[in-house]
């Protein structure tokens, strides 16, 4: 599956597609004791080292996506999320420090910008929106019962006239 892009069409007789068969074929003759990676990843491999995230946030399915923009809406650990970003290549090539910065940059700011003002706005607006309506519908919407009791007692109490002793 990972010769699929290097061997279509006329690229079937090339040097990286015959590389990439003998890297599938080697892969099938050791699959007990070897890791099946290509390009950087074969060469962190076989240097005794491991292919791994340096983030645990990603967008590798739609479940970790959804929750790395939900995370970066909150504005928690974004900054991770764009530098990482900002350094991709290609897959299973090692990252490149500032590779892509200002298109990562923009995006992911225009993103927080908009995405963070829309939920702010919507949040506050629902908030407010409900303690007008519960305000309308009873002035002790806020207060726990003995709360309420205490200032009916209260009212009552400066209600009476008071004579000096």
């Amino acid at each position: 599956h990972f010769c699929v892009e290097t061997c279509q069409g006329v690229k079937a007789t090339s040097a990286a597609c015959r590389s990439c068969r003998d890297e599938c074929q080697a892969a099938c003759e050791c699959s007990d004791f070897c890791e099946p990676l290509i390009k950087d990843a074969a060469l962190c491999h076989e240097q005794g080292l491991s292919w791994s995230p340096i983030l645990s946030q990603s967008f590798d399915n739609f479940f970790l996506s959804v929750l790395t923009l939900f995370e970066i809406l909150t504005t928690e650990g974004w900054v991770n999320v764009m530098y990482a970003a900002a350094d991709i290549t290609e897959v299973y090539q090692q990252p490149v420090r500032d590779n892509s910065q200002w298109l990562w940059a923009i995006s992911f700011s225009i993103y927080i910008m908009f995405m963070f003002m829309f939920i702010l706005n919507l949040s506050v607006g629902v908030i407010v929106g409900k303690f007008l309506e519960l305000k309308k519908e009873n002035s002790n919407t806020m207060l726990t019962t003995s709360q309420a009791k205490w200032i009916k007692s209260i009212k009552r109490l400066g209600k009476k006239n008071l004579k000096a002793f």
